[in-house]
């Protein structure tokens, strides 16, 4: 009986050491976690960031491309408008 009982301390103590490595375990579990969590976060806000400045590209990029239209518009119309002038008046009848 003695060696039973002995051996029944030896196994409680076997999972008591099993516990205290499983408990360290999940502690490091929940600390890795806890930082990807954060690096998910600051991740998140680069992200924000990214697209913020690729609109605000885009909408420069627009405007560029929108005032050279009209500045290639308007250097034509001027060139209409003085060929225009050299035309001959129309006969009228």
């Amino acid at each position: 009986m003695a060696l039973n009982l002995l051996s029944l301390f030896r196994q409680i103590d076997a999972l008591l050491q099993l516990e205290k490595k499983h408990g360290a375990s999940i502690r490091q579990l929940q600390e890795d976690m806890a930082a990807l969590r954060d690096r998910l976060a600051r991740l998140e806000v680069r992200e924000e960031l990214v697209v913020t400045r690729a609109e605000g590209a885009a909408g420069v990029a627009a405007a560029t491309a929108a005032s050279a239209s009209i500045a290639d518009i308007a250097r034509r119309l001027g060139a209409l408008e003085e060929r225009s002038r050299t035309l001959p008046a129309p006969e009228r009848p």
